[in-house]
């Protein structure tokens, strides 16, 4: 078996979240919702620099994690929640056809 298209887009996105800081930040802009939120409550609720909110919303943004979108003079940022979907969509159904076939450990 090789690597697929698939593959490289998944590892992309596991690899953003390898830092305990953006697994924080994405943890907070899920709990936001699909709507997100502006930087700067982000920013507060982090309690991150702005140069280091910056750096890791970057790193985010570059992996396709993020959508971004001006409102305003606020710029908002929130989880590509489709891509979010599709991931755990074909590595949930990878998981539960291994798993159906363990002994049941009661």
């Amino acid at each position: 078996m090789k690597p697929t298209p698939t593959h490289q887009k998944n590892a992309t996105f596991f690899t953003a979240l390898s830092h305990k800081r953006r697994q924080m930040l994405c943890e907070i802009l899920l709990l936001s919702g699909a709507k997100g939120m502006p930087f700067g409550v982000l920013q507060n609720q982090s309690g991150l620099k702005v140069s280091t909110l910056t750096h890791h919303l970057r790193f985010m943004d570059q992996s396709g994690i993020l959508l971004k979108r001006q409102k305003g003079n606020e710029n908002w940022i929130s989880i590509d929640l489709v891509r979010l979907r599709d991931l755990t969509r074909d590595f949930g159904g990878f998981i539960s056809a291994i798993t159906a076939k363990l002994p049941n450990q009661s």
